[in-house]
């Protein structure tokens, strides 16, 4: 409705109901459907912008958790690694204490084995000695019997003579 010039003629009711009302209401209908619409673009930015906030925490709140993954990470790798370090440094005193032991044992092996050798040398020179002295002493009686035989005898005639 166009007022304009109150002080001019009076206002015509009903060529504004019969012709500028329904131009009007068709306006006021676009204007309320254009307000609607930009009413919606404004609300889907303002929940674009809460989305946009909420995302920039949840990423924020990511990152933090990542970091401190990334940090625990960090220190169980260094961890592991010492303990690595520290258990092949263990392997490796156990492999030369391994190697120290088995050249041990071969040298007490062969130490062991020569002694085996010159105890068993040993052993046949006493059983030949042994048996040496086995066949002087059975020489040894026969000679002491033939001696006492012959001294007997000795005693025997210096008897018959004294006699």
């Amino acid at each position: 409705m166009e007022i304009s010039n109150d002080t001019s003629q009076g206002v015509d009711y009903l060529y504004y109901f019969t012709t500028q009302l329904p131009q009007d209401l068709a306006r006021l209908a676009a204007l309320r459907e254009e307000l609607q619409v930009r009413q919606g673009a404004m609300s889907a930015v303002e929940d674009a912008t809460r989305m946009r906030d909420e995302a920039a925490k949840i990423l924020a709140s990511a990152k933090e958790e990542a970091d401190a993954l990334k940090a625990d990470t960090k220190a169980k790798n260094a961890d592991a690694a010492a303990k690595k370090k520290a258990q092949d440094a263990r392997e490796d005193a156990l492999t030369q204490r391994e190697n120290e032991f088995a050249s041990a044992c071969d040298a007490r092996e062969v130490d062991l084995s020569a002694r085996k050798t010159q105890a068993d040398r040993a052993e046949e020179i006493i059983a030949s000695r042994q048996s040496v002295l086995d066949a002087r002493e059975a020489q040894l009686a026969n000679d002491v019997a033939a001696l006492d035989a012959r001294v007997k005898a000795f005693q025997d005639k210096v008897a018959a003579l004294s006699a």
